[in-house]
């Protein structure tokens, strides 16, 4: 009898957990696709009005931005300081928040509910950021030092959040979170950067008298010092920069001190990095969506009216080649004849379509100059890539961390180069050939394109290392077998 009702209780008790962890993970769902929406909606109303959110049209009278990037009038100058400024905080937090906000979920699904005060405050500074994208566009400096300021809060509710966390975690992952020396490194490093950016600006903006703040860029010591910095090459100035540099990726690698930690350990949960990669496949697709629109941007300069240079005409082979290659990747994936085992043959497989996709557009970008034609290509380029992608993904559940993290790179080099394009057509459509007239005999296009290639030949790298490693350990292991045999 009493056996009977210990049995009794015992379902009770597994069917009870089982209820809360349908109800946990449902919660997790829906915020999951909560968040996901906003970030496409926000996303696509900063893209469609870039015009306004990204190159700040309404800061110089009229709708043109033919004055973006050209520091040679100092008007326009100091526009573009403020313009470039406003984008760098502002675009800054909007990422940031929805990115930190999307991998405390995941890394929280145990307390979902509990997480849900933290999700809103995240996503309030989320809505905060795009409200001040559409309507801030002030011309004073010291109004943009005080907006600056808004990194201050998101740091405090930065560090709360890691004290919860840690709290949380000590008792439902004792193991990972014994130790709060990581946790501090982490909230001393978010302090330092967050002070030694707002203690720059105020070195910048106060260094001259109240009458004089506005004209912050002339006798002013701290413009002075960065532009020697950058531009007069010296041993001093060599050492500065190395030390500048160095202390922000410092700075940054000590921030993320906790999950690095997890990750050299292999403790780290592999779901956040997973779940990472839908979110940045979903902002890619808003961009790719957006990209579309870019084609229909009227092009007005001479440099780039189509013409009958039979060069022009070599993105139709090319884009003939991408979809050859997209159709191949699907046979093998499709086709059970064809079917490919093995997950490291099936990431080699992947990273070498796509590479070979992204060879091509590489190649397309120095043998043409006709912009529309490199356009088309890159929008073929995405979409093809953009498929093998999410077939590759849906093939393959087990992803190791290297073919996690650069896949997050792949994809968040593909949206770059989407969007520097995009970016590119709008500027081309109001004659600005800003994008083209960097101090490089590559375009800002061109770069963007020559780093997605090589990010993706370091996945190839990476996996034919893996391959030859694993490949080296099986025969070792055979020949083991074989000697013990004889």
């Amino acid at each position: 009898m009493q056996a009977n009702a210990i049995n009794n209780k015992k379902v009770y008790d597994d069917f009870e957990s089982m209820l809360n962890n349908k109800k946990r993970n449902n919660l997790l769902l829906v915020l999951k696709i909560t968040l996901i929406s906003f970030l496409v909606i926000f996303s696509a109303l900063i893209l469609f009005f870039a015009p306004l959110t990204l190159f700040s049209n309404k800061l110089v009278d009229g709708k043109s931005i033919s004055w973006f990037l050209d520091f040679s009038n100092p008007a326009f100058e100091k526009i573009n300081y403020i313009v470039l400024f406003r984008i760098f905080l502002l675009l800054g937090i909007f990422l940031y928040t929805f990115i930190a906000n999307f991998s405390n979920l995941i890394n929280q699904r145990e307390a979902t509910k509990k997480y849900i005060v933290w999700f809103v405050i995240y996503l309030l500074f989320s809505l905060a950021s795009l409200v001040l994208l559409f309507t801030f566009f002030k011309k004073n400096i010291v109004d943009y030092y005080y907006l600056s300021l808004i990194s201050i809060p998101l740091l405090l509710v930065d560090i709360a959040y890691l004290i919860y966390k840690f709290q949380l975690k000590s008792k439902t992952d004792p193991v990972n979170y014994k130790n709060k020396v990581s946790m501090i490194i982490s909230i001393v490093s978010r302090i330092t950067f967050v002070f030694l950016f707002i203690g720059i600006l105020s070195a910048w903006v106060f260094s001259k008298t109240p009458l004089e703040r506005n004209d912050f860029l002339n006798n002013n010591k701290v413009h002075n010092f960065f532009v020697e910095l950058f531009n007069q090459r010296s041993i001093k100035n060599l050492f500065l920069m190395i030390l500048f540099i160095s202390l922000l990726v410092l700075l940054v690698f000590l921030i993320n001190i906790e999950n690095i930690i997890l990750l050299i350990s292999k403790q780290g949960k592999m779901s956040v990095v997973k779940e990472k990669i839908l979110l940045y496949i979903f902002l890619f697709f808003t961009i790719f969506v957006w990209f579309i629109r870019t084609l229909f941007y009227k092009n007005e300069i001479e440099l780039f009216k189509s013409n009958k240079n039979p060069k022009d005409y070599l993105y139709l082979i090319g884009i003939f080649f991408i979809l050859l290659i997209l159709v191949a990747y699907l046979l093998i994936s499709f086709v059970k004849k064809l079917k490919i085992k093995g997950l490291l043959f099936n990431n080699l497989i992947f990273s070498f379509s796509i590479f070979l996709i992204w060879v091509i557009v590489s190649s397309i970008s120095f043998l043409t100059k006709n912009k529309l034609s490199l356009n088309i290509t890159l929008l073929i380029a995405a979409f093809a890539s953009f498929i093998i992608l999410i077939t590759y993904r849906l093939k393959v559940a087990a992803l190791s961390y290297y073919v996690s993290i650069l896949l997050e790179a792949i994809i968040i080099m593909l949206s770059l180069s989407l969007l520097i394009s995009g970016l590119n057509s709008i500027l081309v459509a109001n004659h600005n050939e800003s994008f083209y007239l960097i101090n490089s005999n590559l375009s800002l296009e061109q770069i963007f394109i020559i780093a997605t290639t090589s990010i993706i030949l370091i996945f190839i790298l990476a996996t034919v290392i893996n391959l030859i490693v694993s490949l080296s350990k099986i025969t070792k292991k055979t020949n083991m077998q074989y000697l013990e045999r004889n």
